[in-house]
């Protein structure tokens, strides 16, 4: 049909072009007449060629297959399809790190200010995070050179039971009063240094948080490395020996476990203003004594406000410890021989370790700590944000044989990407690392020590 109607419309254009040889005698308005009549077949000639053109391209575009995605139905499984290849790259391992060096000037360290400081290998750690198999993992180890010493800070596992509920099984940290620190600096706060800042111990715990509400119920059958003779340790942890001591370091032979805890929260949103976080803490343990064989048992308690508005954050937490160890009155060593001691232990000084080092803390002692900070952003080439905080502990032994203990920190985190630098101006009194005895009796001459910190860290 369409070859017919071609060759008709030829031999018809043929037939009208030869029409002036055929009739010498048409006039001029007939032969005007037949000109326009050319014009239009001319035209009606050339709108069929391109209708056959687009005739032809939407047969070879037909012939081509379907889109998946032409029907509703394939709208949603091509979301659902694309939902799983963004599911799957977040399951998996990823790793991280960090490397850090550090520089510090102390003023009661005559030979380190005779070198106008010291610059040291503070830190090289690796982490892993991840998920395999709705499985949570995170883990990470930690490496001191300049203190000759390595172990793991965290390494858990857990499971989302629900959108509110987590369950962890491992080395993790121990939810007791402000989270995860109660300190901006990189010094921490005085409570870390007696065990109740940023600790991790082995055992399970369960997160739970419906609405406002952050709840924590965890159970711990001992410190996290399984040997309370180490001080090779990042948490601070009642230890057994007095390797590496300090002043007021004993090696009574105590050690934690069977430890409780029980930590909740409530968040108060103020809209534009801020949010408030209000928290209540409990702790309750066992602390094995493996001279006498006998436990004894240790407990803590604290109320916090950790309070967010806008660039301004406000820590402030009241927390009291306590620690009845069973101790012998005393152990003879070398029992016999010319070198025979006798050695005495105090029920009021009990043992902690960390960092490769050991020393005496008050058994029982109440904290106030009290933090400021401000963020501010900024755009100075690399550098995105200045945090400047003064961050305050106080610590007051219930004995009134010991010294008070407190401590300053005064400085500022300077983040740029990957970089975060602290600089930080610490000042103590009584302050173990800070050229003081935190078990110092009253009658000692405690004064002000100063110490310059300036961490340079790379996060990857």
């Amino acid at each position: 049909m369409k070859r017919f109607g071609g060759s008709f419309l030829f031999f018809f254009i043929f037939f009208l072009t030869a029409m002036p040889a055929i009739s010498a005698d048409v006039d001029e308005s007939s032969r005007m007449a037949i000109e326009d009549l050319k014009k239009r077949i001319e035209m009606l000639e050339r709108s069929l060629f391109e209708t056959k053109n687009e005739l032809r391209t939407l047969s070879e575009s037909q012939a081509k297959p379907a889109p998946v995605v032409s029907e509703p139905e394939g709208l949603e499984q091509a979301a659902l399809t694309a939902k799983k290849k963004d599911d799957a790259s977040e399951q998996g391992i990823r790793f991280g790190g960090a490397v850090r060096v550090q520089y510090n000037v102390r003023d009661w360290d005559d030979d380190n200010k005779d070198r106008s400081g010291d610059f040291g290998f503070d830190t090289f750690r690796l982490n892993l995070d991840g998920e395999i198999n709705n499985i949570l993992l995170s883990a990470e180890y930690r490496f001191y050179p300049q203190d000759d010493w390595h172990a793991p800070h965290h390494a858990w596992i857990g499971y989302n039971f629900t959108n509110e509920l987590q369950g962890q099984l491992g080395i993790h940290q121990v939810p007791f009063g402000l989270q995860p620190f109660a300190s901006h600096n990189f010094w921490f706060s005085g409570a870390y240094y007696v065990g109740l800042e940023d600790d991790y111990d082995l055992g399970v715990k369960f997160l739970y948080k419906p609405g406002p509400w952050d709840l924590a119920l965890a159970f711990y059958k001992n410190e996290e490395l399984g040997n309370a003779g180490d001080a090779g340790r990042y948490s601070v942890d009642v230890i057994k020996n007095a390797d590496g001591g300090f002043a007021g370091a004993q090696a009574a032979g105590n050690q934690e476990s069977n430890q409780v805890n029980l930590r909740a929260a409530y968040n108060l949103d103020h809209g534009d203003f801020g949010n408030t976080e209000l928290g209540l803490s409990g702790q309750w343990g066992q602390l094995y004594n493996n001279i006498t064989k006998r436990n004894g048992d240790h407990w803590a308690a604290a109320a916090h406000l950790n309070g967010d508005y806008g660039r301004w954050n406000l820590q402030l937490m009241y927390a009291t410890y306590e620690y009845n160890p069973k101790n012998p009155d005393f152990v003879i060593k070398n029992e016999g021989t010319e070198n025979e001691e006798v050695i005495f232990f105090d029920d009021d000084i009990i043992t902690m370790g960390a960092y490769s080092f050991s020393w005496g803390v008050p058994a029982r002692a109440d904290i106030g700590i009290g933090n400021l900070a401000y963020t501010l952003p900024v755009n100075w080439g690399p550098v995105d944000s200045l945090t400047f905080y003064s961050d305050n502990t106080v610590i007051k032994p219930r004995k009134s044989r010991f010294n008070t203990i407190w401590q300053n920190v005064v400085g500022c985190m300077i983040a740029a990407g990957p970089f975060i630098t602290y600089v930080d101006l610490i000042s103590g009194e009584n302050m173990i690392f800070m050229g003081g005895n935190m078990v110092g009796s009253e009658g000692d001459t405690g004064r002000r020590n100063t110490r310059l910190n300036i961490n340079f860290g790379y996060y990857f």
